[in-house]
């Protein structure tokens, strides 16, 4: 009676242990998930910096480009004066860089919204990201409290 008892017991702790067991190694693939998951927002705010830094350029290349062509119309209103013989010639000039600038301006907005809809994109997958890392972060406290348990009723089972 008494080995019976004994064997019993011993089985139940086998059963136990490979149960404690299974669940680390689940708690263990959460946290490699977790941090893979880390690591991916890392990448993603990596690339937010990046394409904050090409939007900032871009806005410096607009800038330049919007003196550049007030540059030139000035130039072409100073030869205008100065060459009046020639008025007719460099008022349509003028009005070609105008409508030039006035594309380039255009295209650069279109480029900045585009930009801007990226960098949308981009903070709502980081949001959904921070989202899963919440879920997961919390899943494992679940999972810990669950070993934490097995292990106390491991521990006080004789």
């Amino acid at each position: 009676m008494r080995n019976l008892l004994t064997i019993v017991l011993v089985v139940v702790a086998a059963i136990l242990g490979f149960y404690a067991y299974q669940s680390s190694q689940k708690g263990n693939s959460l946290q490699s998930d977790l941090a893979a998951r880390t690591e991916a927002l890392t990448a993603l705010e990596a690339e937010k910096a990046r394409l904050t830094e090409e939007l900032a350029a871009l806005q410096a290349a607009s800038d330049t480009a919007a003196k550049a062509a007030s540059e030139r119309a000035a130039a072409v209103e100073t030869e205008a004066a100065a060459l009046l013989e020639k008025v007719t010639a460099l008022e349509a000039e003028k009005t070609r860089i105008a409508e030039t600038a006035a594309a380039e301006k255009t295209a650069l907005a279109d480029q900045l919204a585009a930009v801007e809809a990226q960098r949308a994109a981009l903070a709502e997958q980081v949001a959904g990201l921070e989202a899963e890392k919440a879920a997961l972060v919390e899943q494992a406290a679940v999972l810990q409290a669950r070993l934490d348990d097995l292990g106390a009723a491991a521990g006080t089972n004789p």
